[in-house]
Order: C-alpha cells, then structure tokens, then sequence
C-alpha cells in the first residue's frame, strides 16, 4: 500500500507526525479526521456548488477513507485519496481554521462565533434595567440592527409602529406568522365578560412564557402589539428568566437540580376549537456545556404532575421556591405600554405578565402574534456567515 506523501512549505503550522498518518492530520495546531475531510469535499462532485448541500454519501465508503498524499501550501491543503477513481480533495486553510472541531479551536472559529450568541448575553434584573433603560425604536426611523441586537442581548426590545398592518409586514419580512388555534395569526387580548382565558379578564398575570404546553410548538419570537390602553392599571411586566434562572442556581442548587432533571406537565384546554394540549418539560433546559437555554414556566398551566412519589414535595419545594423569584420585584422590569408600542421577547427566555386593571375604566386591547424563533436566528446567523456564500 502506497504511504501518505506530505508535502510542507511551513513544517511547523502542520505539527504532522507519524500517529497523524493512520487517521487524522493537524494542521496549525488543529486536528482533522481523515474521514471528516473526505465527508466534507468542497469540489462540485460531492457538494452542490450554489445549494451548498451535500452529495458525497460517506456510508456507502467500505473502509474508512485513507490519503494518497497530503499536500500542504500556505494557503490550502490538498489531499488525493486512495479510492478509484482517483479522488482529490482542496481545502482552504482559512476554511479548515473557520470549522476546526478540536478543543480550544480559537473564537475566530464558525463553532464558536455560534456561541457568542450565548456569551453576548446580558442578563438583567430590574437595578441593571433601569440603569440601562431599553430605548423604544421607532421601525420607520431605525434600522432593524438596532433593535435585533436587543433581542439578542437582553432577550427583548421594545418598537413603536403606528400601524398594526405595518408589523405584520415587519414579522413577514422575519418569517412565517405563526398560526394560532383556529388559523388565526394574530390573537386579541381584550377584556370579555364571558371568557375561557385569564387573560380576557381584568386580573393580574403573573410573568410567564406562552406554548409551553404544546408538544410540537417551535420556540417563538413573540410580539405583543398595544392597540388601546386607556384602564387604571395593566402595567406590563418582563421578567428576564435566564437571570432567575442563574441566581436560582447559585443560591439553590439542589432545588435546581430538580427543576432540570424532572419534568413536569403543563396543560391547557380550548373549549372553542376543542383542543386540550398537553406536555411534559422541564422548567429549565441546559445545553451541552450546562449553560441555560431555555426556561419554561405558566403556574396557570402546570397541573396534574406524573413526578417520582419521593420526589414530589421536594419537587414542589424547589417550584414554589423559583415562582416567588419570578413574581419577587426585584426581578421585574414594569412599564406603560402606549397606542403603537409593541413588545418582542425571545418566549423561552424572557416572561412577560400584567397588572390587574379595571375594565370599567376604559378599554385595554393587545394583539399577538409570534413567528418561529428559528427564522429570525437563522437570518442573523446569514449576516454572520454571508461571506462564505455570497461571493
């Protein structure tokens, strides 16, 4: 059998040594399995130059695939593998830097730039808030920059858009308009005598997130839309549950520990359309490095739990103990909503709620509508990631 021919110009960048040749090459101190290389060919005949998709089918490979000769240059790799046909393969340097998978592969690196959503972060309780009051965009004034950062740092930003027609062409623009029970894309929350929701009625909302019940429901961008709000009372309220959800841990973590690892059910019925949704989550999600991803929690919603017989009270203890951080004002960022204010939150992070308020007092109407969350990261990610396919 023929050995890999390395050729370098900087033998140093490599680090290639002997181990290197049976399955994977390091190049600039970064390692790259053989058989990823050849899964992820960049010529036309394995990846479909202007969709970007795969063609290659690395299953259909009966061994795992082995280099002929690797040569390296300054600015690319070359690699022609042992196959018939002949196959070769021509990897830029500064691609192989922008996907390297090995530990500590730098932040210049795609994987990580995905993570600087994560690190941007700020997580925020009503001290930092109103030291750094969010600033109300005007969608005719500002570019959408400006307000999609706040969505990405804070979790939420606050427009102000005359007409409701002019944000439903706004959230088109983002994506889909997510329908609602019975089709509709846009929910009315006003006070109604006779009501199967509370919030129809003039009662206080504690902070909470929406679709946690449903088993299928995507994450949402969640936009709450001020038609009239002339009532005594009806404050809005956000609460940011990631920064709950942090100091829950450090100063509770066993009673943490619960509210991830054991999920509960949460429930909801409408009468109307005859729907009864039910699921069973967990009130906080951890991605792979433990870090919060995702918080989950309407107490109005949460019935009838299926939990361990000898973890119950415990589990109660830690849901009672996280509620009153939510409901405790230290966390609550409260704010008149005006005619043409519209709140965005990112639903699985940041809680919104409402004071009580007197219907006989004048008329309070908002309207809500959501486009899945995935539309509007995966447009930031283009804006992040546009150089590697518009040319």
């Amino acid at each position: 059998m023929a050995q890999p021919k390395v050729t370098l110009n900087q033998a140093q960048d490599l680090g290639h040594n002997n181990q290197d040749n049976k399955h994977w090459i390091t190049i600039k101190g970064k390692r790259f399995h053989y058989i990823w290389l050849r899964d992820n060919c960049l010529c036309p005949a394995c990846r479909h130059p202007t969709s970007f998709q795969k063609i290659n089918d690395i299953s259909t490979f009966s061994s795992i695939p082995k280099p002929l000769s690797v040569v390296v240059e300054e600015d690319q790799v070359t690699i022609t593998w042992q196959e018939e046909p002949i196959h070769q393969s021509v990897f830029p340097i500064t691609w192989l830097m922008d996907y390297a998978y090995d530990q500590d592969a730098g932040t210049h690196n795609l994987h990580q730039k995905l993570e600087l959503y994560k690190k941007q972060e700020i997580l925020w309780d009503r001290v930092w808030i109103e030291a750094n009051p969010p600033e109300k965009h005007d969608i005719n004034m500002v570019h959408s920059n400006t307000w999609t950062e706040q969505i990405l740092t804070r979790g939420f930003a606050i427009l102000h858009i005359r007409y409701h027609q002019d944000l439903l062409d706004l959230i088109s623009h983002i994506g889909p308009l997510h329908r609602m029970e019975g089709g509709t894309e846009v929910y009315s929350v006003k006070s109604i005598p006779t009501v199967t929701d509370l919030a129809h009625t003039g009662y206080g909302i504690n902070p909470h997130c929406d679709y946690e019940s449903f088993a299928y429901a995507p994450h949402l961008l969640e936009f709450i839309y001020c038609v009239e709000n002339e009532a005594e009372g009806g404050e809005s309220i956000l609460v940011d549950g990631f920064k709950v959800a942090e100091n829950f841990r450090q100063n509770h973590p066993q009673k943490f520990d619960l509210l991830v690892n054991f999920p509960i059910q949460f429930e909801q019925v409408f009468l109307e359309n005859q729907y009864h949704h039910r699921r069973s989550r967990s009130v906080i999600e951890l991605d792979r490095k433990g870090e919060i991803s995702g918080v989950y929690f309407a107490h109005f919603h949460a019935c009838n739990w299926d939990l361990p017989f000898d973890k119950l009270e415990d589990y109660y203890a830690a849901y009672c103990a996280f509620y009153n951080y939510l409901k405790d004002p230290a966390y609550q960022y409260c704010f008149r909503l005006q005619p043409g204010d519209c709140i965005v939150t990112k639903n699985f992070r940041v809680f919104h709620g409402r004071k009580a308020f007197d219907p006989s007092s004048g008329a309070r109407e908002m309207k809500i509508s959501y486009t899945p969350w995935d539309y509007f990261i995966g447009r930031e990610k283009f804006k992040l990631f546009q150089d590697l396919y518009l040319k």
